[in-house]
């Protein structure tokens, strides 16, 4: 197997197992993993660990302390698509052994709607109507755990994306063209 594949399936599976590990301990902690706002999600630490480590060991041990932009973008999405796939698959799982982790996230996205009911409604720059507004939160009411795992590897995507390009540019290493012939 080629070292890129053999570090991207490493640290994919090694992060999923991660992820999988701190849902449990938030879920059972009482914070509801997936209820965490985005912009202070466990994701940016953990795709940002991973994904740094996976590129220094590519870059260090396989590529002689080479690394490319789009040998650090592939190695990243890699990474980041398998810990979606993988801990969107456990989203099912678990919410199928434990069906309270569907129910709270349901109730505390509802919860969190109700909060923004009045600005939806009246005081957006874009407004809903008062039936819009209950049509969204009967179909939120009949979800189904898949879209937990949906919005799960979309995020995860969204994330990850953004870590790979800046670990990509940080860590890239490319050979000298011009020695010190020109001097």
């Amino acid at each position: 197997m080629k070292p890129i594949y053999s570090v991207i399936l490493k640290y994919g599976f090694i992060g999923s197992l991660m992820a999988m590990l701190l849902i449990i301990v938030l879920f059972y902690a009482g914070k509801h993993p997936l209820l965490i706002p985005l912009f202070v999600d466990y994701r940016i630490i953990l795709f940002g660990i991973f994904i740094f480590f996976a590129l220094r060991e590519f870059r260090s041990y396989y590529n002689n302390d080479l690394l490319q932009f789009w040998q650090g973008i592939a190695i990243g999405i890699g990474i980041y698509v398998i810990i979606g796939i993988t801990v969107g698959v456990f989203i099912i799982v678990f919410s199928a052994l434990q069906p309270a982790f569907h129910d709270q996230y349901v109730q505390g996205t509802i919860s969190g709607l109700m909060l923004e009911k009045d600005q939806l409604i009246n005081q957006g720059k874009i407004t809903i109507s008062e039936e819009e507004f209950e049509r969204q939160v009967d179909l939120l009411k009949d979800s189904s755990t898949y879209v937990l795992a949906i919005d799960y590897f979309i995020k995860s995507c969204v994330v990850g994306f953004f870590i790979t390009i800046i670990l990509a540019v940080l860590l890239r290493k490319s050979e000298k063209r011009f020695g010190n012939d020109l001097k």
